[in-house]
């Protein structure tokens, strides 16, 4: 029972279980690391002509330190390894080689060499554990490493140092072939270790074998380097296709931001000390956004691109532990972000092995259970406090890790919401847009207006009604308000909807003409508020229209208060007074204004 709940250790896929073998490669100091897979011809199915190929072993070896005898031995025990007071190194649980292991098959056989002296060898076989005649680690003995791998993998010529391991008796492969391992392990490998990758830290190569009759190996696929697959897009030489024209050689992104948190831990000791959290942000570069947009159809969008599918595979926050990736995730970001603009910024969150235990690092180093988006209020509510911030002084006066973690996890809230409103001033598709400062200048009066919803919940205690404030905001229901109100095409709203979801802004201001005698309309629906500037209004053409920005900035944040007084309006009374007083400002704006003119020309 304990043997099969090792094998069940979740491990996600056998890509993830490759990649703690690739681990202990990089911890020995290896430059160079082959995978490869050994196929089989299994028995044609059903008397037809076909003879499929399917894995029945798969090879790891490695040019790095080597291991001896007992270092070997004690990496094969569950909990073992020699890393463990290796504060900065990538290895520490001592679970990577067996549990990596055991979880794709049921018996695992390792060589290990140290300058140039003879193999050590031992393994590991599920069924003679399960049997009870094996109920130890067999001490390491001298092997000769067989003629056929020997041929494969060497050509009689192995690297002073190293290590080799055999994976077989397959029984929970995610995939069957070489090919289709290798394709689904070439993103996440080249993700997880694109550092090391892009640094020339280490090659990492990947190889098919098909076994012959006289029982040798013969290459059917050559060598496959895996290649850096870096989802902040800053690195050069990627997986990422070749920019186009002048940009072949830039990176996709810009950094945008660097911020430096610093944790407090517990050590082994019991002393208090810190380390660094590094956040890093990326935004994809507007000209090369540009650029890609004027060899695609007037209608396309840059997500249908190639190279906007290839920014769709890496959305997410890319969680990195000693330089190499956790696990990518997309729980901080908006729904809007996930589903489409998202993958055109790139968010990363770094630290050392010393502050595993904050952030809940899994044994098996695919997660940092613990570093998730937490609802403060919640929390505080939950463990029966009256407010965040007495919550919070409790946490730091008992030293709950979890203080430490919400500082990290606010950073990220932040930096993806500054990547938001940044995200504005980008075309994603092929239709012209309005430049940085347009976007700002428009969004800041709708900002203003939005941010007073705080003021709201502190004027609902006087009678004023706020239920929009609570309202979450849904595209359908914004494209719907927009069009039945004739301000945009299809097309239009569901772009204007879009931004304003990513935003949050819960007003927007636009300019539509208007056969009516008020100069501006306000409309209420489902949480947002549309405020309309009649342009065929005397007061448009003669004011509004020759605003600069700054002036109209103003002037629109002062109408979005009058929408406010509405919208927080409860007495029916009232709000049909507040509209009466709405388009009779406008007639005798109008009235005033016309008359002006008369007695200007008569003048």
């Amino acid at each position: 029972m304990v043997i099969e709940s090792l094998r069940d250790n979740g491990y996600v896929n056998t890509a993830y279980a490759v990649a703690e073998l690739i681990d202990n490669s990089l911890q020995a100091k290896a430059t160079r690391v082959e995978v490869g897979f050994i196929e089989e011809q299994k028995q044609s199915i059903n008397n037809s002509n076909r003879t499929p190929y399917t894995v029945s072993e798969i090879s790891i070896w490695d040019n790095g330190g080597g291991m001896d005898p007992d270092t070997l031995r004690t990496a094969m025990q569950f909990g073992g390894g020699n890393h463990r007071h290796d504060k900065q190194g990538m290895g520490k649980f001592g679970m990577g080689l067996p549990n990596s292991s055991i979880s794709q098959c049921k018996r695992v056989e390792v060589w290990s060499w140290q300058n140039g002296s003879k193999a050590f060898y031992t393994y590991l076989d599920v069924n003679e554990m399960k049997e009870g005649s094996l109920e130890t680690v067999p001490e390491p003995v001298e092997k000769l490493i067989s003629e056929k791998y020997m041929r494969a993998f060497f050509s009689n010529k192995m690297p002073e140092s190293g290590t080799l391991i055999i994976w077989s008796n397959l029984d929970r492969l995610s995939w069957k072939t070489g090919q289709s391992i290798y394709r689904h392990c070439e993103n996440l490998i080249g993700r997880m270790y694109r550092n090391f990758i892009s640094n020339d830290n280490i090659k990492i190569e990947s190889r098919t074998y098909r076994k012959a009759d006289n029982d040798l190996l013969d290459v059917w696929r050559s060598s496959d380097s895996f290649k850096a697959n870096d989802p902040m897009y800053l690195k050069k030489q990627t997986t990422l296709p070749e920019l186009p024209g002048s940009y072949k050689n830039e990176a996709f992104f810009e950094l945008i931001d660097r911020e430096v948190i610093s944790v407090e831990y517990t050590a082994e000791d019991g002393s208090i000390k810190r380390d660094d959290v590094t956040i890093t942000t990326s935004m994809i570069k507007k000209n090369i956004a540009d650029r890609i947009l004027k060899d695609v159809p007037i209608n396309s969008k840059l997500g249908g691109t190639r190279w906007g599918k290839h920014c769709k595979k890496n959305i997410g926050i890319s969680i990195m532990r000693a330089n190499r990736e956790l696990v990518l995730r997309d729980l901080f970001l908006t729904s809007a972000l996930r589903e489409n603009k998202g993958r055109f910024v790139g968010i990363e969150v770094a630290f050392p092995p010393t502050l595993d235990s904050v952030f809940g690092v899994t044994n098996n180093k695919q997660d940092a259970v613990l570093l998730v988006p937490y609802e403060l209020g919640n929390l505080s509510t939950q463990a029966g406090f009256d407010s965040e911030q007495e919550y919070l002084r409790d946490l730091d006066e008992n030293g709950d890790s979890l203080r430490q973690v919400l500082k990290v996890t606010s950073a990220i809230k932040k930096q993806v919401t500054a990547l938001t409103k940044s995200l504005l001033t980008i075309k994603v598709d092929g239709k012209a847009v309005k430049g940085r400062e347009a976007v700002e200048t428009e969004a800041t009066s709708e900002l203003a207006a939005s941010n007073a919803t705080k003021g709201a919940l502190t004027r609902e205690e006087h009678g004023h009604k706020t239920d929009t404030v609570s309202e979450e905001l849904k595209k359908t229901d914004i494209v719907s308000h927009l069009i039945n109100e004739g301000v945009s095409s299809k097309e239009e709203a569901e772009e204007k909807a879009e931004r304003l979801i990513l935003t949050g802004n819960r007003f927007l201001i636009e300019n539509v003409a208007r056969d009516s005698e008020a100069f501006f309309d306000v409309s209420t629906s489902k949480g947002l508020t549309l405020v309309l500037f009649n342009t065929n209004h005397v007061f448009f053409q003669k004011l509004v229209s020759k605003l600069g920005e700054e002036e109209l900035e103003v002037m629109q944040t002062t109408i979005a208060g009058f929408a406010r007084v509405m919208n927080e309006t409860t007495d029916d009374k009232r709000l049909k007074y507040l509209n009466s007083i709405r388009r009779e400002w406008g007639m005798i704006i109008s009235e005033f204004l016309d008359s002006s003119d008369e007695e200007s020309d008569d003048f």
